[in-house]
């Protein structure tokens, strides 16, 4: 009794330390990373683990590592504008960039982010223009909700490659992040350095201490062992593995352990799959010609390692 009355005076004089640390998780990547083929996000699946846990994600679809590794603010993004200036509230043309970082090949959707760019708060947009291609502009936010009009004249010069430092980019750089970079170039048959690149530098620019993981590249239906696609990717994701260790999770087929945790009761078809080295085919979309993406199934196989990683990891 004695000593249970002792523990209870040191916690009112010693209080429990709390952990202070920025709850949120973040996700950057491609179209996986936005649940293509399944019906949310893959961080939405994440988050029905970690329900007090605010989620961010970030993907688009189509990208390569470069452009991810942009929006998550690892590689500055740099631009010039018409005129080497802002005018006033109006939108200027970007005419130069070092990446076109909200573009896609997959679609002409306007892509917009917030942020500073010569000391002044504003929007860069991406819209698509046929026959033309992609057009970038930049544009000066209004000061405050109760100022007298967005016209506003902002005579601010923005010298050329003047750096845009993105909002989302700065805010989550305290988060845990999942990173899911590379199935893109590897399609593209683009060079693995750069995604080994472009990972390294989304990690080092996550604030210490850094809590992150860095998820493996996912083998298309097409790629099962034997095949020459299969050898490439699994060679790289070898490599990020021994990289990255505790910190990788790996796109291997599912376990039966892992199929249980989700209810999912393989075929004989599925088990083949499995076999082969990849995710099965009923952990794909419908639409057969997707051969890259997962459905819920699958995504949810990928999201239940990324939430043992972030219990095991204490993150």
């Amino acid at each position: 009794m004695l000593l249970t009355s002792c523990d209870n005076l040191l916690d009112k004089i010693i209080p429990s330390k709390k952990d202070k640390r920025d709850k949120t998780l973040a996700f950057f990547g491609d179209s996986l990373t936005i649940g293509t083929g399944g019906s949310r996000p893959m961080g939405a699946w994440v988050g029905d683990v970690f329900t007090e846990r605010p989620v961010f994600s970030d993907g688009i679809n189509g990208q390569v590592a470069l452009s991810i590794a942009i929006r998550q603010g690892g590689v500055p993004l740099t631009l010039s504008v018409a005129g080497g200036k802002f005018n006033g509230a109006k939108p200027v043309a970007v005419t130069k960039i070092n990446n076109e970082f909200l573009s896609t090949p997959l679609n002409g959707n306007v892509y917009s982010r917030t942020g500073t760019l010569a000391g002044v708060r504003c929007t860069i947009t991406r819209k698509f223009v046929p026959d033309l291609g992609d057009h970038y502009t930049v544009e000066p936010l209004a000061q405050s909700d109760t100022a007298a009009s967005t016209e506003t004249p902002v005579d601010v010069e923005i010298p050329d490659d003047s750096v845009f430092e993105l909002d989302d980019a700065v805010k989550m750089r305290t988060a845990t992040q999942i990173l899911w970079y590379g199935r893109n170039d590897i399609g593209q048959g683009k060079p693995q350095e750069g995604i080994l690149s472009a990972i390294k530098s989304s990690v080092d620019y996550i604030a210490e201490p850094r809590r992150y993981l860095v998820l493996g590249v996912l083998p298309a239906i097409t790629e099962s062992k034997g095949s020459a696609g299969y050898a490439k990717l699994t060679a790289f994701n070898d490599e990020l593995a021994l990289l990255y260790r505790d910190k990788y999770v790996p796109m291997t087929p599912p376990t039966e352990s892992e199929m249980n945790d989700i209810g999912f009761t393989p075929t004989a078809g599925d088990l083949e799959d499995i076999q082969k080295g990849i995710f099965p085919s009923r952990m794909r979309p419908a639409n057969k010609s997707d051969e890259i993406h997962l459905n819920d199934s699958g995504y949810r196989i990928i999201a239940n390692r990324v939430a043992q990683k972030i219990r095991d990891l204490k993150y």
